[in-house]
């Protein structure tokens, strides 16, 4: 088939899958008011890969001819990685900060199964790399939309999957294994875009011990699949919401489902992972190795978008030039610009993994970017807040906006420098409503992992021995030129 047109998209959605939105069952996700603004910004991947325009980036001749996305492609050159980072940056500018949910997160599942499988089938002479590439000519020739199922409800935190109390379903487990296959149980949850794809690859989301077995399991199926039952996340729109009062929301409903596996079956040739436990860490590891650079790119992109609502909101506002107003406005500069930078940097100074041919951004660098946008986000919209003023959250609807009776008293009151429109203030301060909004600080410090979880990485990722031999060689204590950095290096201060 090669790549998909939208309308071949929609119609693949039609398929019984079991969905439920606000308490009620989706019978047609194409024909529902709320998913389909997800459907509508999933579709963006299949309008920008029939472009012309775009084709080049986007898009890979196979060894049969035909076009395939190049996302699904694995990265194997540093060039490889700055090209993905540029089909991550065009999405991303095309839909607002929030790039098409086709191919964003699963493509990097993709890749963690395509490293750790090999591993896998050495020690135990399985057969899952196999299944893994198949697996992935199957979503190229077909120009499938994906989910990643990572997360997992968990539970109680404290206790590992198999000691779970009220039931043991916490996390995704097999709890039947045949001659054709494995029976599921379990859920995830925060799956991104999950009712507007055509199927999902399942992983284990941490590090599991022997006694876990049974939860360390990778797979990948369709979402129309007996068994599945997808409840969405609540929107922050309803169907009458319009692009005035919502710019973001309206547009982006990221959808972010719970997936219920009750009893759903998995045939042989789609399992990646199948009981051996003491790869499942591997797998979660390496998908937060290859995401990194989707998450950060697409974050700067989003920043790009922060950064300038700020300025326009304090030109609107009259105070560009008060010096308070200058003083953050710098401050956001230099937040946008140090993700993108960090973000690049990861990419240039990229890895590759033992055993693999695939490359992944610089995990140290890509760490520290990560902490550092999630970890500054709550001071950037303390300072777009404080620049845009109470009006963000106490300003009439469109519909108010727009009623002539009370249209005038807004066009006179809702004022602010003679230099621009009462509309296009208004516009812009409904744009910082929905760029500040509680599911934007949540999702920036959670998705991609947690403050903590980066910091455990720059933990186990830091270089202490050269830190320390820099240290000990300037404090004159014996031991640093056991460090290769220092060894040899001449005598300072110099004997003269």
């Amino acid at each position: 088939m090669a790549i998909k047109t939208p309308r071949q998209y929609l119609e693949s959605l039609k398929d019984g899958r079991v969905v439920y939105l606000n308490g009620e069952r989706v019978p047609d996700v194409t024909a529902h008011p709320v998913c389909k603004v997800t459907n509508d910004w999933v579709a963006i991947d299949y309008i920008m890969s029939n472009d012309p325009r775009y084709q080049d980036l986007l898009t890979d001749l196979d060894e049969d001819g035909e076009r395939v996305s190049f996302a699904l492609q694995p990265q194997r050159t540093r060039e490889d990685l700055l090209r993905l980072r540029e089909v991550v940056k065009l999405w991303a500018r095309v839909c607002f900060g929030k790039p098409s949910g086709a191919k964003f997160v699963a493509k990097d599942g993709l890749n963690a199964v395509t490293v750790v499988a090999p591993r896998v089938d050495n020690k135990y002479g399985t057969n899952y790399a196999a299944n893994v590439e198949a697996y992935r000519r199957h979503l190229q020739k077909n120009d499938l939309a994906f989910a990643m199922g990572l997360t997992d409800v968990k539970g109680d935190r404290n206790l590992r999957p198999s000691q779970q109390v009220q039931h043991k379903d916490f996390y995704v487990r097999i709890v039947e294994e045949r001659s054709d296959g494995i029976i599921v149980s379990g859920a995830k949850t925060h799956i991104s875009q999950a009712p507007a794809c055509n199927e999902i690859i399942v992983a284990p989301c941490r590090a599991m011990q022997k006694e876990d077995a049974a939860y360390a399991v990778a797979f990948g199926i369709p979402l129309n699949t007996p068994g599945i039952t997808m409840i969405c996340a609540q929107p922050e729109i309803t169907a009458d919401s319009d692009l005035f009062d919502h710019p973001i929301s309206k547009a982006v409903y990221i959808n972010d489902a719970t997936i219920i596996f009750d009893n759903v079956f998995i045939p042989n040739e789609r399992i990646f992972l199948k009981g051996e436990w003491e790869f499942a860490g591997q797998v979660a590891y390496m998908f937060a190795n290859f995401h990194r650079l989707s998450a950060e790119t697409y974050k700067a992109m989003e920043l790009e978008l922060f950064t300038g609502a700020a300025v326009l909101m304090a030109e609107y506002n009259g105070v560009e030039k008060k010096a308070h107003v200058r003083e953050k406005l710098t401050w956001l500069v230099m937040y946008t610009e140090a993700v993108e930078t960090l973000g690049l940097a990861a990419v240039e100074h990229c890895v590759s993994e033992r055993g693999s041919d695939l490359v992944y951004p610089n995990p140290m660098i890509a760490n520290i970017c990560k902490f550092y946008f999630a970890d500054n986000w709550h001071q950037a919209t303390k300072y777009i807040q404080d620049i845009g003023g109470g009006i963000i959250v106490t300003a009439p609807s469109y519909k108010d906006y727009t009623n002539p009776e009370t249209h005038a008293l807004m066009e006179k009151y809702f004022a602010g420098s003679a230099r621009t429109s009462t509309e296009n203030r208004l516009r812009m301060v409904k744009l910082v409503r929905d760029l500040t909004s509680c599911y934007e600080d949540v999702l920036t410090i959670h998705a991609e992992g947690s403050l903590e979880a980066q910091k455990l990485s720059i933990v186990q990722l830091a270089d202490w021995e050269r830190y320390k031999g820099a240290a000990m060689r300037a404090a004159g204590i014996a031991g640093a030129g056991e460090n290769p950095l220092f060894d040899g290096l001449p005598q300072f201060p110099p004997a003269l």
